[in-house]
């Protein structure tokens, strides 16, 4: 890590206009301060971006920054996150922008039309021209993020005002494992796990959420959203199979903060597509009491499970029907499911919003 991204708690105290005495009692009393990243002879050092992620959260000003992840396909990762998105958005008046990051491009397809969809990523409008960009140096750069933004998306009242959408591509099926190369390409002078962080700097101020949705891998395209996320949610059916990747989660999500010098907490874990048998009520029951596999005699601790879940219901499906009348959130996702995720959304602003 570079000096000048390195902080001592005089450099704090400039930072955050107080006096070295407060940035001390400060880290004595908040246990969610940044860590010191490095302990020198003059004294503690820390990460300089976390330190302005933590005084922007103190003053309320953060951009909260959530990854929907996880490892295993078909268990409503998408369905949530834009639920989530278009909740807050509507009901909450949150300034929201979702960045679909899978190249199966279903929140895409959720929130605009497929003609829009096809428009836009044929002008390079899409999150696979920024890292074609990155691969092709030699190439005039076609990305701009201020274009590759769609206004007032999804379904519901015909466009949600606050809600916008960076859409995906399945072209980036054809690139995602090329973009470790990208290191190459420039002489080491851009990471790729930071791809997305530098061109999602000049907007990040102008929202108060932004919703990933991850493929289903821990590839380097989920690290890119990974990187820019203040935490992250783990939906999941409540299922041996569905489950089994949540310690490989939350363990590689752990060294990734580490390595970065920031902190990326799970929220939580949410239940999805439950069904009344006696499977996912064990389940449930184990993620609740956080006695869930691996994590018994694993390095990093169980994430907590949501009070809310979303029940397995055909309205639900409704959602990804491009034939359904999706213009309320009752005929979107049917009257249970968009109770619940009410709730959920809920117990996520409550969260992200608690002071420190």
């Amino acid at each position: 890590m570079n000096a000048e991204n390195l902080v001592g708690i005089a450099e704090i105290a400039s930072l955050a206009e107080v006096t070295k005495q407060v940035v001390s009692n400060w880290r004595r009393r908040y246990d969610g301060f940044p860590k010191a990243i490095q302990n020198l002879e003059s004294g503690p050092v820390w990460n300089k971006e976390a330190i302005e992620s933590w005084l922007k959260q103190r003053k309320g000003e953060a951009t909260h920054v959530l990854s929907f992840i996880n490892l295993k396909g078909g268990v409503g990762k998408t369905t949530t996150a834009v639920g989530v998105a278009e909740v807050l958005a509507q009901e909450h008046k949150k300034r929201v922008l979702v960045i679909d990051l899978d190249p199966q491009t279903n929140a895409t397809v959720t929130l605009i039309k497929e003609e829009k969809w096809a428009e836009m990523d044929s002008e390079g409008r899409t999150i696979a021209q920024l890292f074609f960009d990155k691969l092709n140096p030699h190439l005039p750069p076609k990305f701009d993020i201020e274009q590759a933004i769609a206004r007032q998306v999804s379904t519901i009242n015909d466009g949600i005002a606050r809600l916008d959408l960076l859409p995906s591509s399945i072209r980036l099926i054809s690139i995602q494992d090329q973009v470790p190369l990208i290191a190459m390409q420039n002489d080491g002078a851009e990471r790729p796990v930071e791809i997305l962080k530098n061109a999602i700097e000049p907007i990040l101020g102008a929202y108060d959420y932004i919703i990933i949705d991850c493929p289903p891998s821990l590839g380097v395209v989920t690290k890119n959203g990974l990187r820019i996320s203040s935490g992250y949610i783990i939906p999941t059916i409540p299922d041996v199979l569905s489950t089994w990747g949540i310690y490989q989660i939350v363990e590689n999500v752990e060294k990734l903060a580490r390595a970065s010098g920031i902190s990326i907490p799970p929220l939580g874990i949410v239940a999805t597509k439950v069904q009344g048998n006696n499977l996912h009520s064990r389940v449930i029951d184990d993620l609740r009491n956080r006695r869930l596999g691996n994590f018994a005699k694993g390095s990093v601790e169980q994430p907590q499970l949501f009070k809310s879940s979303i029940s397995q219901a055909v309205d639900v499906a409704r959602g990804a029907d491009v034939d359904a009348d999706k213009r309320t959130f009752k005929g979107k996702y049917g009257s249970k499911a968009y109770a619940e995720l009410q709730g959920l959304t809920l117990e996520i602003l409550q969260i992200c919003e608690k002071k420190n």
